[in-house]
């Protein structure tokens, strides 16, 4: 198999409740799609939509868990040590009728009890907000991220595969299997 395209990260941070407070997750705001990305033909995957944080794996990074680290740290100002970072879940993206994946996103799962944590957003996001896990925002999530994030928070480990339009406007086909662990964690 081919290397995805765009091979990269997401993070879900939960916070644990304490006494009456819920349990949270943290998002971040995309900022909606400009005239430049127009300009330059950039398809803007999430835009205006509430995301969890992540992006790409860059050369520097010694693994994917490393890019996660780097990742959170620069979209949020959260530092948490590697050990924290549980691999959760793998993505593939596809765009409509390519047979291989444009993406392959690692998706990890931090949890902490602090409350308070004070998020700072960075390059790449508009805002970022603690949100309930019964009170997510699903009218404004992509539409595959509506059905994977709550089996992560609820614990599962899931493989994902994502099949986009081929405008990526829409998803037109999913599968979503759980899976016992990773590489043997």
């Amino acid at each position: 198999m081919k290397t995805p395209k765009h091979v990269g990260n997401v993070t879900i941070v939960l916070r644990k409740g304490v006494g009456s407070k819920p349990t949270q997750i943290l998002l971040g705001l995309k900022p909606p799609k400009n005239k430049a990305d127009d300009k330059r033909n950039r398809k803007r995957v999430g835009a205006d939509k509430w995301v969890p944080p992540g992006g790409g794996t860059e050369s520097g990074d010694k693994s994917q868990k490393h890019a996660a680290q780097r990742e959170l740290l620069e979209e949020t100002g959260l530092n948490f040590s590697l050990s924290s970072f549980k691999k959760v879940g793998m993505l593939r993206g596809y765009n409509g009728s390519v047979e291989q994946p444009l993406w392959l996103v690692h998706i990890y799962l931090v949890t902490t009890a602090s409350q308070a944590l004070g998020p700072t957003a960075g390059p790449g996001l508009v805002k970022l907000q603690w949100f309930g896990v019964s009170r997510l925002p699903f009218n404004k999530m992509l539409t595959g991220d509506r059905d994977w994030i709550p089996r992560v928070i609820k614990g599962e480990k899931l493989t994902i595969k994502i099949v986009f339009s081929e405008d990526e406007s829409d998803v037109t086909a999913k599968t979503i299997r759980t899976v016992r662990s990773f590489n043997g964690r």
